[in-house]
């Protein structure tokens, strides 16, 4: 049977397109501000999606060190010790291939996330770019944001897949 590895590829793909997608209707339909109330819920709709469709999987989320919305996307200790190496090492040697962090109960699989695309920066650029509109609409909907000031090719964090261990 596949690794952990071997199965998160294809879901860790779909799992991006899908949340992309979604995020491109939201903003030509209401712009920046009016997505990002839908973000903050489709976000969380396509994280359970993923994982009501497979048993094994505990948990599908994006986890980063600078959260938008901590209650869904702080990372475990050993996330955030994964994370801070990564961003680290990012600047001189970007790493997009996906790793694996073992502990007794699951195995996560870990895709780094970089800013790819314009699209990115218009909800996570600099703040000072940001129409009132937006800025209005993070603080309703984040008030603790810390999720801006990222340029292109910045390192922002991963997409993990949580897998439980089988009985062994």
């Amino acid at each position: 049977s596949q690794s952990p590895l071997e199965r998160s590829k294809p879901l860790a793909q779909e799992f991006m397109k899908t949340l992309m997608k979604e995020l491109g209707v939201a903003i030509s339909q209401g712009g920046p501000a009016g997505a990002i109330e839908v973000c903050k819920e489709v976000s969380a709709q396509v994280e359970n999606d993923f994982r009501e469709k497979h048993e094994d999987i505990l948990r599908v989320r994006r986890i980063t060190l600078k959260t938008r919305n901590p209650e869904l996307h702080t990372p475990t200790e050993e996330q955030r010790k994964w994370l801070e190496g990564m961003e680290q090492n990012w600047k001189e040697k970007p790493s997009p291939e996906p790793d694996v962090i073992e502990s007794a109960t699951m195995t996560t699989v870990l895709f780094p996330i970089a800013i790819q695309k314009s699209l990115c920066l218009m909800c996570h650029g600099d703040p000072e770019t940001f129409s009132s509109e937006l800025k209005e609409s993070l603080a309703v909907h984040y008030p603790k944001d810390k999720a801006t000031g990222y340029e292109m090719g910045d390192f922002r964090g991963a997409l993990t897949i949580e897998w439980k261990k089988a009985n062994e």
